[in-house]
């Protein structure tokens, strides 16, 4: 019973160590960043809190989770997302949040921005 409760516990010493919870409560952009930047260059600023940033934002009221959902619907009855020289057609996903108490809740926020990076990208652009 506590082998889970203690996994959790760890994983969030670990991104404790690795994220500035600062930058996620702070009013920095939300703009994302150069793709072809290196990893160090990558980590140094902070993916997690990054991310952790955009899903606060795009997900603090109703109108924007709407028009998120609609610039999917749009972009993929357009074709505006693109992955290399590709056009891919998107999941009608949300974002999804982190949530403290569940010890892989940022692989799977990780994760779920990944999978929707090009309807982010087109979003902040």
């Amino acid at each position: 019973m506590c082998f889970p409760h203690v996994i959790n516990i760890c994983c969030q010493h670990v991104i404790d160590k690795l994220t500035d919870t600062v930058v996620v409560d702070g009013t920095q952009g939300t703009h994302l960043e150069n793709p072809a930047q290196s990893y160090e260059d990558a980590v140094k600023r902070d993916p997690i809190a990054r991310g952790r940033n955009i899903v606060r934002v795009l997900r603090s009221s109703g109108q924007r989770r709407e028009a998120f959902q609609e610039v999917i619907q749009d972009g993929n009855a357009r074709g505006w997302f693109r992955v290399g020289d590709q056009t891919v057609q998107l999941r009608p996903l949300q974002l999804l949040r982190d949530v403290k108490t569940r010890w892989d809740s940022v692989y799977f926020m990780i994760k779920r921005l990944r999978e929707l990076r090009p309807v982010c990208n087109y979003y902040f652009t």
